[in-house]
């Protein structure tokens, strides 16, 4: 939601809360979060919620804001994103066409840690690892490749990224936790740009601050990728 709010008060995106068949959340109205992993499920009042961000400029862009999503990745094994972002054209084909698991590395694509220790060098390995799997770097659907897709080229979006580092970049990857990073961590993560923001209970962090900025700064760029 600090996501969405921070678009929405940029003044150059509209945001809509949107209940799991597309339609607007009602004011007052729950917002239901998946309770089971999976991924973009078919189109109904039962699905999960989700955040749709609208681009004002022209052409148009659109993507959405999804809680525990499940990717899948170039091994076919599944990865769960704890806050991830999706192009509208992309769920809406999964969501037509019965639902299923996007692939690619999300346009957003955040762990959230919620330990007051010292974030370890394996946990930035393991997201680093799950984010190397899920990134297209090599053309599996679309004949020049694709950044996102659902199954079998389903509604490809974006260019294929010329190196992992690349992609990583121009997406917000990272982790967020209550705690901090350790040396090696922050060494791992700076290095393949995925992004560590500690203590963001702290009140004023700038971790969210700069969370919501770089969100804002991918999004300005969205029709480059």
């Amino acid at each position: 939601m600090h996501l969405a709010m921070a678009a929405r008060a940029s003044g150059n995106w509209h945001v809509t809360l949107r209940r799991g068949d597309g339609t607007l959340l009602p004011v007052g109205a729950d917002f239901t979060f998946a309770t089971f992993q999976a991924g973009i499920q078919p189109a109904a009042l039962s699905a999960p919620c989700y955040a749709l961000i609208e681009s004002r400029a022209n052409p148009p862009v659109a993507l959405e804001l999804h809680g525990s999503l499940q990717w899948e990745g170039r091994s076919q094994a599944t990865h769960e994103i704890d806050v991830s972002a999706i192009p509208s054209l992309v769920a809406d084909a999964l969501r037509a066409s019965g639902g299923g698991r996007p692939r690619g590395v999300p346009i957003v694509a955040i762990e959230c840690k919620d330990k007051t220790n010292s974030g370890t060098l394996d946990e930035m390995r393991q997201t680093l690892a799950r984010l190397y799997d899920l990134a297209l770097v090599t053309p599996p659907n679309a004949p020049n490749g694709c950044r996102i897709s659902g199954p079998s080229g389903l509604a490809a979006w974006g260019r294929r990224g010329s190196s992992y580092r690349t992609v990583f970049e121009q997406s917000l990857s990272a982790i967020a936790r209550a705690g901090t990073f350790s040396s090696g961590a922050r060494l791992l993560g700076k290095h393949y740009n995925i992004k560590q923001s500690g203590s963001v209970y702290d009140p004023g962090a700038a971790a969210i601050r700069d969370l919501e900025q770089k969100f804002l700064d991918v999004l300005d760029q969205m029709n480059t990728y």
